[in-house]
């Protein structure tokens, strides 16, 4: 038994199985948290995480010439291109704007053998990259919103979450490959 417990490969998913199934317990009940502590959903994280990431990518669009938008008065943030007809614009929320998947981030790092001192900056690092691609995507599909709306769904659900799947696998290949401490 201890054989298997030393193994670092059988420790990492060890680790990670019960990390993520925490993570995603706890995620899953992230609302009710925030009521329960008595935020308003206005008040709450995933709210809070939202507007920011539209701010966020509302400067990019401003960047490349468009006036955006940002409405926060309903469950969702929605960001638009001001004057754009025929669009509602995007609606950003759970699972868009990131938490989910920079927990999961966090979790691999953690989980994957390697020196703290590493942890400590790599981490966020890792979340800023991801959540500034993420303010780029959001950019990008109040654009397409407001330009070619009838291709905002496939890029939204293909284009982009290959995108974003594949800076996380990055970041995670980069992690493996310059900072673990595995035995070759």
């Amino acid at each position: 038994m201890n054989k298997w417990l030393t193994n670092p490969v059988v420790r990492f998913l060890v680790i990670f199985s019960l990390a993520v199934t925490l993570w995603f317990s706890f995620y899953l009940n992230l609302y009710r948290i925030d009521r329960l502590i008595g935020l308003e959903h206005e008040a709450g994280l995933e709210h809070a995480v939202s507007v920011h990431l539209a701010k966020f990518a509302n400067v990019f669009t401003g960047l490349v010439g468009y006036t955006p938008g940002l409405n926060n008065s309903t469950n969702y943030v929605v960001t638009y291109i001001e004057g754009a007809a025929h669009t509602q614009g995007v609606w950003i929320g759970e699972p868009c704007n990131g938490i989910k998947v920079m927990g999961l981030f966090l979790i691999f790092i953690l989980a994957f053998s390697g020196p703290i001192k590493h942890k400590a900056w790599f981490i966020p690092l890792g979340i800023f990259i991801m959540h500034t691609a993420n303010a780029i995507r959001i950019s990008v599909l109040t654009i397409i919103s407001a330009k070619d709306p009838s291709s905002l769904d496939f890029n939204h659900n293909i284009t982009f979450q290959v995108i974003m799947y594949g800076i996380v696998f990055l970041l995670w290949w980069w992690w493996v490959q310059k900072f673990a401490q595995l035995k070759k």
